[in-house]
C-alpha cells in the first residue's frame, strides 16, 4: 500500500497547485505575447503613420518651394512688353527710343526697382532680394521694405551661374553691401536664378532671394514629437537646411546613418525607413525625398526606441501589476474554496442527480453565500425558467397563429377599403358630385401609393403626385384658409428619391404650425431644384413657427442623427425618419436644416447629394 502523502491527497493543496499553475502560466504567456504583439503593432503603426506624415510634409514643402520658384520666374513675364523687367534688362537699363537721355535711364532703373519690389512683396517670408545686372555691374538689394542701389565694382558675384539652385540655410547677408537696417541676422535659404537673354545663353543678370525659415518650421512642426523625436531637412550635400535643434541648422550633418540614405542604390527611392543603432542614436530612421530640378532635399525623422516603445513598456508594467493582483486573488480564492468547497459540493451533486432522473421540481436547499450557494440558487432559478419556457412555447405557438391571422387581415383590409373607395367615387360621379369624386380619388391615390411595399425608392414625380393628393385633401379640409404653391424643376422630376419624404414634411406644418387667421390664409410652398450634383428641396409656411431654443435643439438632433423628442401625436419622429432614410439611400452628407421665416413661419431645407444615385437604385432592386 502506497504511503500517505498530504500534498497528493488533500483537495486544498491540489486546488492551490492547479489554480496557481492555471493562473501563472496563462498570465505570463499573455504578458509576453501581448508585449511582443504590442511592439509589432506599434512599430507597424508608427511606420505607416510616419510614411503618411513625411509624404504630406514633402508635398507641402514642394508646393511651397515651387511657389517661391514661380515668384522668381516673374522676371520673364511679358518679355516683349516695354517697361517689363525682362525688357529693361534686355536693353541694358536704357530707353529704346532715347538711348542717350540720362533721365530715361534713371526712369527705367526706378521702374526696375518697382518690379523687384513686387517680387519682394509677393511672399511675406522673403527676407531679402538681390538683382545683379551683369553688364551694368549694378546691384539692387531689397530688405525690410527698403531698396539700395550699389555700383561698387569690387563686389564679387559668380558671373558664371548656369542654372537655378537653392543655397542651403545660412546667416542672411547683404552680399557684401553694408546693411541698410539694424537688427539680428536671420537664418535663411537662398534661391539663385540666372536670367538669360532668350533664346541664347547670354547671362544678363543674377537674381537671389533670401527666404526666412519660419514657414518651413510651420510646415514641419506637426511631423514630429518635439523633445522626444528629432527632425531635420538635409540636402544631398549633407547640409542641414532645417533642424528641430536650432543650433544644428546651417551645419553639416555627420551622422553615420546619413550615407545610408544618400547611397547610390537609394537615390531613386521616394522614401523609406530602417532601424539604426550606434553610439549616438538607437531607434528608427524615417525619411522622404523632396526633389526638383533646382533642389534635392531629404526630410528625416529620428524616433528613439525609448519613445517608440514607451506605450508597450507602459502596458507591460500594467500587466505585471494586474498579474500580481490576479495571483493574490487566486491564492486567496484557492484557500477559501478548499475550505468551503467539499460539503456543499457533495449536496449539490445529490440534487443534480435528482434532476438528472427527471425531478424538475426538486427543492435545492443550499443557503450558503459562497460560490456553491450562488450556483445552487442559479440551478433553482434555471429549473423554474425551464418550466416556464415549456408553458411559453405553447403560448408562443398560439401567438404565432394569431399574428399570421392579423397579417392576413392587414393584407386584405387595405385592398378592400381601396376598392370600396373606388365604388363610392363611381357613385359620386354618377350623381355629378365632382368634388366628392376628386377627394375620393385623392384619398385612393394615397392608399394605393402607401400600400405598394415593393418600392422603397421612387421618382420625385411619383412623390409629388402623392404630396398633391395629400394637399388636395387638406385644402378641402381648410377651404379658403389654405394656399399651396408647387414649384418644381422639370429636370428634377425623374430623379430617384426614397419613398414618403415630402408628405411628412408637409404634415409637420398641419400638425404643429397651422394657425388659421382671419384675413390672412395659411400658405405652404414646396420648391424642388436641381443644382449641379445636388437636389434642393425647400418647404416654407407662414405658420406659428418655433421658439429659437427649440429650433436650435431640433437642428442639433437632426445633424447628430438622433430622433428628437416625439409628442403624443408622433410629432418629431417624421423629420428624423426622413433624414435617416435619405442618408441611408443616397449619401451620409444629405442634410436637413430648419430655420425661421420672417415675420412668421418655418422653412425646411433638404440637400440631397446625387453622386450615389446608382447605389440607391440597386438598393431598391433588392
Amino acid at each position: 500500500m502506497p504511503a500517505y502523502s498530504p500534498f497528493r491527497n488533500t483537495i486544498r493543496n491540489k486546488l492551490m497547485l492547479l489554480l496557481l499553475l492555471a493562473t501563472i502560466l496563462p498570465i505570463a504567456s499573455s504578458m509576453v505575447i501581448s508585449y511582443n504583439s504590442t511592439k509589432r503593432s506599434i512599430s507597424d503603426e508608427t511606420i505607416e503613420k510616419n510614411a503618411r506624415l513625411l509624404s504630406l510634409g514633402t508635398t507641402n514643402l514642394l508646393n511651397y518651394v515651387n511657389n517661391i520658384n514661380q515668384k522668381s520666374l516673374a522676371v520673364y513675364n511679358s518679355i516683349n512688353v516695354p517697361r517689363s523687367l525682362y525688357y529693361i534688362l534686355e536693353h541694358n537699363m536704357e530707353d529704346e527710343v532715347f538711348p542717350n537721355d540720362l533721365s530715361d535711364v534713371i526712369a527705367n532703373r526706378n521702374l526696375l526697382k518697382d518690379h523687384l519690389y513686387n517680387i519682394y512683396q509677393s511672399v511675406s517670408e522673403f527676407n531679402q532680394v538681390r538683382l545683379h545686372v551683369v553688364k551694368q555691374k549694378v546691384t539692387y538689394i531689397l530688405k525690410n521694405d527698403s531698396i539700395k542701389l550699389e555700383n561698387d565694382a569690387s563686389l564679387t558675384f559668380s558671373g558664371a551661374l548656369t542654372k537655378t539652385f537653392i543655397e542651403p540655410s545660412h546667416l542672411g547677408s547683404t552680399f557684401g553691401v553694408v546693411s541698410m537696417s539694424a537688427g539680428t541676422r536671420e537664418m535663411v535659404f537662398t534661391l539663385h536664378r540666372p536670367i538669360f537673354r532668350a533664346p541664347s545663353d547670354e547671362l544678363m543678370a543674377e537674381l537671389a532671394i533670401d527666404v526666412r525659415l519660419n514657414v518651413l518650421k510651420d510646415l514641419t512642426r506637426q511631423l514630429y514629437d518635439d523633445g522626444k523625436e528629432k527632425f531635420m531637412i538635409v540636402d544631398a550635400k549633407k547640409n542641414i537646411v532645417l533642424s528641430s535643434d536650432p543650433d544644428a541648422t546651417g551645419r553639416l550633418e555627420t551622422a553615420s546613418w546619413l550615407p545610408f540614405i544618400l547611397s547610390d542604390n537609394r537615390k531613386d527611392a521616394e522614401g523609406g525607413h530602417f532601424a539604426w543603432s550606434d553610439g549616438r542614436f538607437s531607434g528608427h530612421v524615417f525619411y522622404d525625398r523632396a526633389v526638383t530640378p533646382f533642389m534635392d532635399w531629404y526630410l528625416v525623422k529620428l524616433t528613439p526606441d525609448s519613445h517608440l516603445y514607451s506605450a508597450a513598456d507602459g502596458i507591460a508594467r500594467i500587466n505585471v501589476w494586474v498579474a500580481a493582483g490576479f495571483l493574490t486573488v487566486a491564492v486567496a480564492a484557492t484557500l477559501l474554496v478548499s475550505l468551503l468547497f467539499t460539503k456543499p459540493l457533495l449536496r449539490l451533486i445529490g440534487y443534480v442527480n435528482q434532476i438528472e432522473r427527471g425531478n424538475l421540481n426538486v427543492d435545492i436547499d443550499i443557503r450558503s453565500q459562497d460560490e456553491i450557494g450562488v450556483l445552487a440558487r442559479r440551478f433553482r432559478s434555471m429549473m423554474q425558467t425551464i418550466n416556464n419556457l415549456i408553458l411559453k412555447e405553447y403560448r408562443l405557438e398560439l401567438a404565432n397563429k394569431t399574428n399570421q391571422l392579423k397579417a392576413l387581415q392587414a393584407q386584405v383590409n387595405p385592398h378592400f377599403l381601396y376598392n370600396s373607395l373606388q365604388s363610392v367615387g363611381t357613385v359620386a360621379l354618377q350623381h355629378k358630385d365632382q368634388q366628392i369624386y376628386s377627394l375620393i380619388t385623392s384619398l385612393g391615390k394615397m392608399m394605393r401609393y402607401s400600400m405598394n411595399t415593393d418600392e422603397s425608392v421612387v421618382t420625385l414625380d411619383k412623390e409629388l403626385d402623392y404630396l398633391s393628393a395629400y394637399l388636395d385633401l387638406q385644402k378641402q379640409r381648410f377651404d379658403a384658409s389654405l394656399e399651396v404653391e408647387l414649384d418644381v424643376d422639370p429636370a428634377a422630376r425623374t430623379l430617384q428619391v426614397p419613398k414618403m419624404i415630402l408628405q411628412p414634411l408637409a404634415e409637420n406644418f398641419f400638425k404643429h404650425g397651422f394657425v388659421p387667421a382671419e384675413g390672412q390664409p395659411a400658405w405652404l410652398s414646396v420648391a424642388c431644384r436641381l443644382d449641379a450634383d445636388r437636389l434642393l428641396i425647400r418647404i416654407e409656411d407662414n405658420g406659428k413657427g418655433m421658439e429659437p431654443e427649440a429650433l436650435e435643439a431640433l437642428n442639433r438632433s437632426i445633424e447628430a442623427g438622433e430622433s428628437p423628442g416625439a409628442g403624443p401625436d408622433g410629432g418629431g419622429i417624421g423629420l428624423a425618419n426622413v433624414i435617416s432614410r435619405l442618408r441611408l439611400h443616397f449619401h451620409e452628407d444629405a442634410s436637413m436644416k430648419l430655420s425661421a421665416r420672417e415675420p412668421n413661419g418655418l422653412e425646411i431645407r433638404l440637400e440631397i447629394p446625387l453622386d450615389k444615385e446608382e447605389t440607391a437604385h440597386e438598393s431598391s432592386d433588392h
